[in-house]
């Protein structure tokens, strides 16, 4: 951002870059077109343009990592967003924008723009702020719009009272060869780089996702009791219970997950309950609660007899994952398939068509007491449905616990603390350049009397009142003050 106003030095013009398009000298290098090319204020506009379209579709467009089907990003693009379209976003590298080589490009063309173009300022600046010209031409002086004059001071520095008054108000004072100057608020010239630094952590945080192992964004789906290891870390998630509340419409009012996590010698190193808004931080990991499910978990069976009815005994099945053998009273059950989704395919077989438990089934072969051992279907879900009546035994299933499921979004992002910085940095460059005004004096003794000018890149308001207060305290007759101005003052 330029300062407005008055200039007071010839040092302190900002050099202006090469504008895209503009003939460039004559003996200029490949080196010095990329640098006129990234100092360019135009193509700074153009790349931040880029960045922020593609930043907009990048959370329009579900990112992979972030949705909970099992299906892998080359299966589930082209069904939620159809055949050509999500094959698009596959090869355009949308599906993971944010990581992507084209963004990356971006994201370091915009970088070395925003490097390039502070350092063009800079040198200008610093000579000017840091270096100033205590001396300039009478003229200049006098050409300033906040100007006064007052009777120069007795003893040794005609510029006493100036440089006292001057100093009351926390003004730098240098005097040399005879003149006079002060300023304060230089840091609202830094404001604008300031501000650029803390741009520059933003973008080093972001591509800080490139790095292996600074960034992950996974899904995993974790049951009741089960143990799953967290994916590209050496630790483990043990779901300790999941529980949901609910409306009195069935809607879901709050659902959380009970977990711990082990390490990898075995050892809890950490208890949480996970919730929508408290996420489980472990090691720059965090497991957001996204959804969940519940399935049939446990069934609890009788077997029994078919003539007599009698019950021949009971059995537990996991409906999850069903043990190999089961024993009842004399019998001898051996499950040789099972379906946790039953369904039937093209050609009339029998398959699962998912890997939940909805409609389980389960091939028996039954060995009894005596006699040959035989082939059996059996659905835990319907006891009812059978398809040989002739079977010595039956079921009936007692009841079916239910197993419930949580998905947990795991993120690990090493660039969040930089990125934080970066807005505190541009917070503080923000307040620098609105709040924090540079003003200057100049002050020269001519025919005895000490004439003083003043300067300021913003708020002239309150800079002009401060100059005619500052002129009133060294010669009140001449300068009066209203009290209107005073009040306003005050």
């Amino acid at each position: 951002m330029e300062d407005q106003g008055v200039k007071p030095t010839v040092d302190e013009q900002v050099v202006k870059p090469a504008e895209v398009g503009q003939a460039a000298r004559p003996g200029k290098d490949l080196l010095d077109r990329t640098w006129d090319f990234f100092a360019s204020v135009r193509v700074a506009t153009v790349l931040l343009f880029l960045i922020a379209v593609a930043s907009v579709g990048g959370t329009l467009i579900q990112q992979e990592g972030t949705f909970s089907s099992p299906l892998p990003p080359e299966e589930y693009y082209p069904q939620r967003y159809g055949p050509v379209l999500g094959l698009l976003l596959l090869r355009t590298g949308m599906t993971h924008a944010y990581t992507s080589w084209w963004y990356l490009t971006l994201l370091f063309m915009i970088g070395a723009s925003l490097v390039i173009c502070s350092l063009e300022r800079f040198v200008p600046l610093w000579r000017a702020v840091q270096r100033p010209n205590p001396a300039p031409d009478t003229g200049f002086v006098r050409r300033l719009k906040q100007q006064f004059t007052v009777p120069a001071a007795a003893g040794d520095s005609p510029f006493a009272q100036l440089a006292a008054a001057l100093k009351a108000r926390r003004y730098l004072v240098i005097e040399k060869d005879g003149r006079l100057y002060a300023d304060k608020g230089r840091w609202g010239r830094w404001g604008p780089y300031i501000t650029h630094i803390g741009l520059i952590l933003i973008l080093i945080g972001a591509g800080m996702r490139a790095l292996p192992g600074a960034y992950m964004e996974q899904f995993i789906w974790i049951k009741d009791g089960e143990v799953v290891k967290v994916p590209g870390t050496d630790f483990y998630v043990e779901s300790l219970g999941f529980e949901a509340e609910f409306y009195e419409t069935g809607q879901p009012k709050a659902y959380r997950t009970h977990a711990r996590v082990i390490d990898a010698d075995g050892n809890v190193v950490k208890t949480h309950t996970i919730s929508l808004n408290e996420p489980l931080a472990y090691d720059w990991v965090e497991l957001y609660q996204s959804s969940y499910y519940t399935d049939p978990g446990w069934a609890e069976v009788a077997v029994l007899d078919r003539v007599t009815s009698e019950e021949v005994g009971r059995i537990t099945i996991n409906l999850t994952q069903p043990e190999r053998q089961y024993t009842v009273g004399d019998y001898r059950m051996t499950v040789t398939a099972y379906y946790p989704d039953f369904g039937l395919d093209a050609d009339g077989k029998p398959t699962t068509r998912s890997s939940r438990v909805t409609n389980p089934g389960m091939v028996l072969e039954i060995a009894p007491p005596a006699g040959e051992p035989f082939t059996t279907w059996f659905f835990p879900l319907y006891p009812a449905m059978e398809f040989d009546a002739t079977t010595p035994v039956k079921f009936n299933t007692l009841s079916i616990d239910p197993i419930s499921t949580s998905g947990l979004q795991v993120k690990k992002d090493l660039g969040i603390p930089v990125i934080y910085l970066g807005l505190i940095v541009i917070t503080l460059g923000v307040f620098a350049t609105f709040y924090i005004a540079h003003r200057r004096y100049w002050a020269f003794v001519e025919d005895g009397l000490v004439v003083v000018g003043g300067w300021t890149n913003r708020n002239h308001g309150s800079f002009e009142r401060e100059t005619r207060q500052i002129a009133h305290l060294l010669d009140p007759e001449r300068y009066a003050i209203g009290d209107e101005m005073e009040g306003e003052e005050r």
